[in-house]
């Protein structure tokens, strides 16, 4: 296969994962066939929760080929051709994911032969960071001095299960903002190529949040990126936003501003933000008031949640927004916002 861009290599990545979802699912199918023979009950393999490692490849798939798509969105076709850099990043990710699927189908095809899921896990989660991390650093060259995002949308979120395996094999601080600290430290950890001891754990906790449902875009109004000065790009979900919670969407340490309005007229302490009860939605969860300002528009606000799918709405008021997140968004997607605050 001729691995000349960061198209193809993507495309052989994802190609990649579902491999090893189809031959991790035909086993699954298998054994349980074998465990449940006198029996025509139709329940799911995993017990009505995904298994990790299913889960995990599935997720890596779609993460990776999301990122991906977001930069060739914002960038142009200049970003899916890339740069070397990236290039060879990811094409020695894509080796030691086909090595780990390749040693999945080998064992697999063993009838008797132990299936290291915890390994399998381990390669799945480790290359999906360093793709991101090689992609995210492709976008970030390519956007030096344009006038668009400056971090590669869905770049930045760890799963779950990343987390736990970074608990079983690192002595980390106790602090609770470890898990989401600085991303560079967080993707050279989980780089790492060491064998780890199973963790049982592992087996049933699925990893990551679900993304957010799909819509249909306006292909039709979509242009290309503009490099015109005072003008953000029609094309990315992002050029709805105000500049000023563009600035918080990026920056997520970036503390509020003192001053009460935002050069736009948003008022980012009024009323609006005061209300607790008014401001908590699903799951105990509560909007803070950076949320709200993050999420600031002409017209109202729009759903941060929703910008990995690539397009959000405009809700007028505080009240519509809240609707909006406990009709279409999970636990899983708030619980990975730094600006929701949780029970």
């Amino acid at each position: 296969m001729d691995l000349s861009t960061v198209g193809v290599v993507v495309d052989a990545l994802v190609a990649t994962y579902t491999a090893g979802l189809d031959y991790y699912t035909k086993w699954q199918q298998r054994k349980w066939r074998n465990n449940h023979y006198n029996t025509d009950s139709k329940e799911s393999i995993c017990g009505g929760n995904a298994c990790a490692l299913s889960t995990s490849l599935s997720f890596s798939s779609r993460k990776v080929r999301e990122a991906f798509d977001s930069g060739v969105d914002i960038l142009g076709d200049g970003f899916a051709i890339g740069d070397e850099l990236c290039r060879d990043a990811l094409q020695g990710e894509l080796e030691l994911l086909q090595v780990q699927i390749y040693s999945l189908y080998q064992t697999i095809r063993a009838d008797d032969g132990p299936l290291e899921l915890f390994e399998a896990i381990h390669v799945s989660e480790s290359v999906r960071i360093s793709c991101l991390a090689a992609l995210a650093g492709q976008y970030k060259r390519v956007a030096v001095g344009r006038l668009v995002p400056q971090i590669l949308p869905g770049s930045q979120q760890p799963s779950r299960l990343s987390a736990t395996i970074e608990e079983e094999t690192v002595k980390a601080d106790d602090d609770d903002d470890s898990v989401y600290g600085d991303r560079t430290e967080y993707a050279q950890i989980n780089d790492s190529r060491t064998n780890y001891s199973k963790s049982p754990c592992l087996q049933s906790e699925p990893p990551s949040p679900p993304p957010t449902p799909k819509q249909i875009p306006d292909d039709i109004q979509s242009t290309r990126t503009s490099t015109i000065p005072g003008h953000r790009p029609k094309n990315s979900v992002f050029s709805m936003f105000c500049p000023k919670a563009l600035k918080y969407q990026v920056d997520l340490q970036k503390p509020m501003p003192k001053r009460r309005n935002c050069k736009c007229g948003y008022d980012w302490n009024g009323p609006h933000t005061e209300d607790k009860l008014a401001l908590t939605v699903k799951e105990g969860f509560q909007i803070t008031p950076r949320f709200l300002g993050k999420s600031h528009c002409d017209g109202g606000f729009g759903c941060v949640l929703c910008t990995s799918s690539g397009r959000t709405e405009t809700y007028p008021n505080v009240e519509e927004l809240k609707d909006h997140i406990n009709a279409s968004h999970t636990k899983w997607q708030l619980l990975h916002d730094r600006d929701m605050i949780g029970q």
